[in-house]
């Protein structure tokens, strides 16, 4: 067999079960397993710099030898997921072959019959063998009965032997998705799967790649075009264009046309997941922007830049929270959190070597800029397109406190009514529709605009806070799509639009200066219409502090300990000064400041997606929008100011269980 475990999991188990390890030398010493290497913190390849791609997989190359004195030779391609440039950095860190879905090369116009041993492919000069792994056992494994597995591989015997399949897959399929733990263990699935290989053996032999690599030639040069495995490419569509491949694909499959169609039914690339989420690109752009930090360092400092700052940026690449589809990735708030907390402490320990304060770029690369400012409590990123915060950083802590999501509308949504709280028997997990709640449609609302903060509405006096939290409250101006004139002051910046409330002319102003202990806004909105203008202007921040039940994260208001609630709770308030959402475990508070009283609604958002056990609803953030009246003649303006605090350290008055001390 082959193994290949991601650097992750490989730190867990050298701080927490070595044995493990120690027994994983002894099987490879003993010939049973080859050792797959892969970028050392399971990242996609095709999603970071090339710097990056060797100085993943020399890593992992370095780890295998140095623990196990083992030469690794080929590599598992995270989530399968090629782009026909991945030869180059693959062969340039050594590595002489990697195993991909058959889907790959059926795209490339091969048959299925045709489909053993292995294929050369080559770029720029650079050559590699790429396995295709077959679809039929990937499915059958551990879902059917051992005995469908050793059919399939019976059908394709020889007489010459010389036929070689592979099945390579997650190792969760064998013990941690539904059901499998009782398919695989209980029922010994596995037990039984390897006897039967050994009752097989006068005509099924096993071997590794490595093995068969060194004894074999490839049967031809291929040139696979840029796919993943064939679900991922549906899951990267627009939301009905999924839904249209899913009916297209049950309609062949009823016509017996499934096997015919496959080589030319396609849907996006992994990279469509940055276009479809706007929060996954701004991540995915965030660690490349440290990336290109860390290279110009090198170039202009003398030696390199310190291992643990490039550690930190390739822990920020672990691939799992930058995409999504049966399983919770994205949507998966900690997993985000992981990412940013990484590149954060990547982006102060450069900040100690080149200090930046204010920074003016496109990061995200949709045509409009984004400044950065810092100092040593906080760091800020604001969009001239909106002028909006993209991220605030606490940075004591290592938290961005704005790690949000909004409620996208998901392609398996049309099947939530449908889903059951049932436990889930066996079967494989594409075909699972549970739920780990009942009800869950009630909470399925769905957001026009990314969830970012200092987010301008306007909205009429007769809005209402359950709309807001329904993200059904009618918004009369346009400013969230307007782009801004950017000025540079002291200590900050000045954001300036013309624009309309309710079809009539606006000039909206908007200053944030870094503080001491956090930032100061300045708002001002001047009627430049002829008529008088009225009604309710609100300023949205969302935060996200991982914990929307959490005893140790909660509201407290006008520095009342008394009043102190969930994140996941919401309401209409009066006369509030001070807003405070607070995280003892992350020992940090961010507190809005008015100077005077002001009308606050506040609301949980919550996404409702899939993963392994089912839809399931999460906790992204919590929205904060105070609320001030207006009624404007023409030419006045209505002037406000109030402030962002970050508090720390905080008494943590709960233990991990969330115990009182």
């Amino acid at each position: 067999m082959a193994f290949h475990f991601s650097g992750s999991l490989i730190e867990w188990l050298e701080m927490n079960r070595p044995e493990i390890l120690e027994l994983l030398d002894t099987l490879v010493k003993r010939g049973n397993i080859e050792l797959l290497s892969a970028g050392f913190y399971e990242p996609i390849l095709t999603m970071i710099p090339n710097r990056d791609k060797l100085g993943q997989l020399r890593k992992m190359n370095r780890y295998l030898k140095k623990r196990f004195n083992y030469d690794a030779k080929g590599s598992w391609l995270t989530e399968r997921v090629w782009e026909p440039h991945l030869v180059s950095p693959l062969s340039q860190a050594g590595l002489e072959y990697i195993v991909v879905d058959d889907y790959h090369f059926l795209s490339a116009g091969l048959r299925p019959e045709e489909l053993s041993g292995y294929f050369n492919t080559e770029d720029e000069g650079c050559t590699i063998g790429v396995f295709p792994i077959s679809q039929k056992l990937r499915y059958a494994m551990p879902f059917d009965d051992p005995q469908k597995t050793i059919d399939i591989l019976r059908e394709s015997a020889t007489e010459d032997g010389q036929q070689l399949l592979v099945m390579a897959d997650d190792g969760e399929k064998f013990g941690i998705w539904p059901g499998t733990h009782h398919t695989v263990y209980e029922q010994k699935w596995l037990e039984r799967f390897f006897t039967l290989l050994t009752e097989n053996q006068d005509w099924l032999h096993t071997t590794t790649f490595k093995a068969y690599h060194g004894t074999h030639r490839p049967q031809s040069l291929v040139y696979l075009p840029t796919a993943s495995y064939f679900e991922m490419s549906q899951w990267t569509l627009p939301t009905q264009m999924g839904r249209d491949l899913d009916q297209f694909v049950h309609a062949l499959q009823n016509r017996g046309e499934e096997t015919l169609a496959r080589p030319f039914v396609k849907g996006g690339i992994w990279r469509n997941f940055l276009s479809k989420y706007s929060e996954s690109n701004w991540m995915q752009k965030r660690l490349v922007d440290v990336s290109d930090r860390i290279a110009r360092m090198e170039d202009s400092l003398v030696g390199p830049v310190p291992v643990e700052i490039k550690d930190d940026l390739y822990r920020a690449e672990c691939n799992c929270a930058f995409w999504h589809g049966v399983f919770g990735g994205l949507y998966l708030p900690h997993l985000r959190h992981a990412i940013y907390e990484h590149l954060l402490k990547a982006e102060t320990a450069l900040d100690k070597i080149v200090h930046e304060p204010l920074r003016v770029m496109d990061i995200d690369k949709d045509g409009y800029q984004e400044y950065q400012l810092r100092n040593d409590v906080l760091q800020v990123f604001v969009r001239e397109n909106g002028a909006t915060i993209q991220e605030l950083d606490v940075l004591a802590s290592n938290f961005n406190a704005t790690n949000t999501l909004r409620r996208y509308s998901e392609s398996y949504h049309e099947k939530l009514p449908y889903a059951t709280t049932a436990a889930a028997g066996n079967g494989s997990i594409h075909d699972l529709v549970l739920a780990k709640e009942e009800n869950l449609q009630n909470y399925l609302f769905l957001d026009q605009n990314p969830r970012v903060s200092w987010i301008d509405h306007f909205y009429g006096a007769d809005e209402t806070q359950d709309n807001f939290y329904r993200s059904q409250a009618k918004d009369g101006s346009n400013f969230i799509n307007t782009r801004f004139h950017v000025d540079r002051i002291k200590e900050g910046i000045k954001l300036t639009a013309s624009g309309r409330i309710w079809n009539l002319p606006v000039m909206l102003t908007k200053e944030l200066t870094l503080t001491s202990g956090g930032l100061h806004f300045k708002i001002n909105i001047k009627n430049t219409a002829d008529h008088a203008i009225h009604g309710l202007y609100g300023n949205e921040f969302n935060f996200g502090l991982l914990g929307g039940n959490s005893p140790d994260r909660y509201y407290e208001l006008n520095g009342d300990a008394s009043t102190r609630c969930a994140l996941i709770t919401q309401s209409d308030e009066s006369n509030v000064s001070q807003i405070t959402v607070a995280s003892e475990w992350e020992n940090f508070g961010v507190s809005l400041n008015f100077k005077s009283p002001v009308r606050l609604w506040r609301a949980p958002v919550e996404t409702i997606s899939m993963s392994e056990a089912g839809f399931e609803r999460v906790y992204q953030a919590s929205a904060v929008l105070p609320l001030w009246s207006f009624d404007l003649k023409p030419g006045k303006s209505l002037e406000l100011m109030f402030d962002l605090e970050v508090t720390a350290p905080l008494m943590q008055t709960r233990d991990e269980n969330g115990e009182e001390l």
